[in-house]
C-alpha cells in the first residue's frame, strides 16, 4: 500500500512539473554609459567621450563644449559653428566670474570710484572678451559627432598663460578707464582667487 501511495505521489509531481511553464528568458540590459550624447530623442544611451559631459580636458585651465546640429552645409561648417558657441560660452563664464570678483573686491576695499559697481555690463564685457585675439585663437582640443543624430561637438580650451591674458582684458574692460584701480585689482589676492575659481570650473 505504501508503494502504491508513493507511486501516486510521484506521478502527480511529475504531472505538475510537466504542466509548469518555463521561466521567461532573462533579457540582458545594455550597460548605461558613463557619458552619453543627450541630443535628439531618448533614450540617451549612445556613449560619448567624457569631455562632452564634464567639459574638462588635460592641459588646459578652462574649457567649454559647443555643439551644432546636422546640416547640409557640411561637417566643416558644423564644426565652425560649434566652435563659435564654445568660445561664446567661455567668454560668458570669464565675464560673469570677473564681474562678480570685481564687485566683491570693491566691497572689501571700499572702492567707491564707480559707485561700488562695475560700470560696464557683463554682456558688454563678454563682447570685449570675444573680440580679443587670445580668445579667438583659443584652440579646438578635439571634436566628435553623435552617430545617431549627426550633431557635431567641439571642446575649446584655454591654457593657463592665455587664460591669464583674457582675464586681465576682461577685468580691464570692467574697470572701464579706471587704470589705477585696475592695476591694484590685478595685483590683489582677488585676481589670484578669480584665476583659481575659474580653474576649479574644470
Amino acid at each position: 500500500m505504501k508503494i502504491s501511495n508513493n507511486l501516486i505521489l510521484l506521478a502527480a509531481a511529475t504531472a505538475l512539473i510537466g504542466c509548469a511553464k518555463p521561466a521567461p528568458p532573462v533579457v540582458a540590459q545594455a550597460p548605461v554609459p558613463m557619458c552619453a550624447f543627450n541630443d535628439g530623442q531618448g533614450p540617451y544611451d549612445t556613449p560619448a567621450p567624457m569631455w562632452v559631459c564634464n567639459e574638462a580636458f588635460p592641459g588646459v585651465s578652462l574649457a567649454a563644449v559647443g555643439s551644432f546640429q546636422n546640416s547640409n552645409m557640411g561637417y566643416d561648417f558644423m564644426v565652425e559653428m560649434a566652435t563659435s558657441r564654445a568660445r561664446q560660452k567661455l567668454a560668458r563664464t570669464i565675464s560673469s566670474k570677473a564681474t562678480s570678483s570685481i564687485k566683491d573686491y570693491r566691497a572689501s576695499t571700499g572702492s567707491q570710484t564707480a559707485g561700488n559697481e562695475t560700470s560696464i555690463s557683463t554682456a558688454e564685457i563678454t563682447q570685449k572678451v570675444l573680440s580679443q585675439a587670445d580668445l579667438v585663437g583659443s584652440r579646438v582640443l578635439t571634436k566628435t559627432r553623435n552617430p545617431k543624430t549627426g550633431m557635431a561637438y567641439v571642446i575649446v580650451g584655454l591654457t593657463p598663460d592665455i587664460l591669464d591674458g583674457v582675464l586681465a582684458e576682461a577685468a580691464e574692460a570692467a574697470f572701464a578707464g579706471e587704470a589705477a584701480e585696475f592695476q591694484r585689482f590685478k595685483a590683489s589676492q582677488s585676481f589670484d582667487q578669480l584665476k583659481a575659481d575659474l580653474a576649479d570650473e574644470q
